[in-house]
């Protein structure tokens, strides 16, 4: 499966809402600092791909409540 977009809201370090575009590119990859969403981004993917990530549990979800 070729991914094409996604979109990350509430995932991991993502709290707020990301869009990331893969059509452009035949081959990329992934840097920057230490902590900058690199591995939440690739979580976020697998999450989507086959609904697991890294963390077995629901704390990668970012539960905020809207006040």
């Amino acid at each position: 499966m070729i991914p094409i977009n996604l979109r990350i809201s509430g995932f991991l370090s993502y709290n707020q809402p990301v869009e990331v575009d893969f059509q452009p590119f035949e081959l990329a990859c992934i840097t920057g600092a230490n902590g900058a969403g690199k591995s939440s981004l690739l979580d976020a993917l697998t999450w989507v791909l086959f609904g697991e990530a890294r963390r077995k549990d629901d704390s990668i979800i970012n539960h905020q409540s809207k006040a």
